[in-house]
């Protein structure tokens, strides 16, 4: 696989969870609700509770999208979140000594180019902004493919999941929103881990 393939990473999650999810995510704002239980235990635990009894009936009907304040939040969350990851050695994002399996070497590591970082990006704010009810198209492609091969384990993707939550808090976002953001994170889980 070629480095410029790659260069959506982690941000091409996002055809896995519409296909999986939809793009109705973030219309109930009664709990936070990704459609995988496993993925929303996951999220409550890492939030908390916010003590939020469901608010007025016209906050229940504003998307995640609309409740994380639009685009330029989005924008500037994954802005944060690339820089994090892309130095947070548990992650291994560019997948450093990765083995293939016995005899079969190591993978290629994705090079982090102006092009390839711009890229990841761009898929993680197309990602982000349309599962979280907002206008966009997805132009990556889907998440296992993608992932594939990359031997990608249960502790990096916590690292990775723990990195998004630093930048949510960083940014000040309020809980109901971070649980909601995370739960759609976790829904990825089973397509991009390969090995526990």
């Amino acid at each position: 696989m070629r480095p410029d393939l790659r260069a959506c990473g982690w941000g091409v999650i996002a055809l896995g969870l519409v296909v999986s999810w939809g793009c109705g995510m973030g219309r109930n704002t009664e709990r936070a609700d990704s459609g995988d239980p496993e993925a929303n235990q996951r999220a409550e635990m890492r939030v908390g509770s916010d003590g939020d009894s469901g608010g007025s009936s016209s906050k229940q009907t504003r998307t995640l999208y609309e409740r994380l304040g639009g685009q330029k939040t989005i924008v500037a969350l994954v802005d944060d979140i690339t820089e994090r990851v892309m130095n947070d050695p548990r992650v291994n994002f560019e997948r450093h000594n990765v083995s293939k399996g016995f005899l079969r070497g190591s993978y290629d590591p994705w090079q982090p180019s102006r092009e390839n970082v711009d890229l990841f990006k761009k898929h993680m704010v197309e990602f982000l902004t349309l599962a979280s009810g907002g206008p966009s198209d997805y132009t990556g492609r889907d998440v296992r493919s993608v992932h594939k091969g990359m031997r990608i384990g249960n502790s990096e993707f916590d690292a990775f999941i723990g990195d998004v939550k630093t930048s949510m808090d960083k940014m000040g976002l309020p809980t109901k929103e971070k649980k909601d953001l995370l739960a759609l994170f976790e829904t990825t889980r089973k397509e991009i881990v390969e090995k526990q």
